[in-house]
């Protein structure tokens, strides 16, 4: 049992009681760590909730869009220091911008889609630091399709990749403060996010299929790596990206049969 009492966890992204974040949320809750949220506006509703289900009791909630600086300053400033887990779980693309083909979609939409899934851990870190001591875990969900081309991911795998990136960066910076910075890659899990990407049940399917350990993955196992990430049991792990995907990673062809 991974233990994480008297440690403050900030959790972004939770958008239902299907979200890897939430997921996230219950397991280092029940780890026993303290749980804050961060939201967007537009998920106000589902938040409040969660927050009234008690399920997981929260010590501060606010919207907090990390596009918005003025949302993210006023969110920050009443943040109850220290911050110990920051968990990024945020990824944006238009339902429009999934189903073009790269060859057309815009500089705008390239830019929304790279600005609010990866440079957005850039300021949410940089927010966080004054209030993080030596030893915190920083995370960021990741997937395969920022390694490879995966089916319909399109856009997306090149804000990942550029995500993954960026945890390296951010780890060669602030490591020296004692701070860690990793990504989870999980492989495909339905959830609100997941509903934007075409033929998502098929691509469930061929997963169980073949991956080595013939099954699929879910929330629950995510938020044990992050119960992980964010004990010392890490404490020397970071630039890493951490596969959760009973294997599939691994495979250059499924065995034929």
């Amino acid at each position: 049992m991974i233990h994480l009492q008297g440690r403050h966890a900030l959790i972004f992204g939770v958008a239902s009681e299907e979200s890897i974040a939430w997921a996230i949320a219950k397991k280092l809750h029940q780890a026993g760590a303290r749980i804050s949220l961060g939201y967007q506006q537009r998920f106000k509703s589902r938040i409040l909730q969660l927050v009234k289900s008690n399920e997981v009791p929260i010590s501060y909630y606010e919207r907090c869009d990390v596009t918005n600086p003025d949302e993210m300053a006023h969110f920050f400033s009443r943040v109850e220091a220290p911050i110990d887990i920051l968990v990024h779980s945020i990824a944006y693309a238009t339902p429009e911008t999934f189903a073009k083909p790269l060859t057309e979609v815009t500089q705008e939409e390239f830019a929304t889609s790279l600005v609010a899934s990866s440079y957005s851990l850039i300021p949410l870190v940089r927010a966080a630091l004054p209030n993080m001591r030596p030893g915190a875990s920083v995370m960021t969900m990741s997937y395969l399709g920022g390694q490879r081309v995966v089916a319909n991911y399109k856009l997306m795998g090149i804000a990942k990749a550029a995500l993954e990136a960026t945890v390296r960066e951010l780890a060669a910076t602030i490591g020296p403060q004692g701070i860690r910075v990793n990504a989870i890659s999980a492989g495909p899990i339905r959830t609100l996010a997941a509903s934007q990407i075409g033929d998502f049940g098929s691509m469930l399917r061929v997963y169980e299929q073949v991956a080595p350990l013939r099954c699929s993955v879910n929330q629950d196992d995510v938020g044990n790596m992050a119960c992980f990430l964010g004990s010392e049991l890490a404490r020397n792990v970071t630039g890493q990206v951490l596969f959760v995907d009973a294997g599939y990673s691994i495979l250059a062809m499924a065995e034929l049969k």
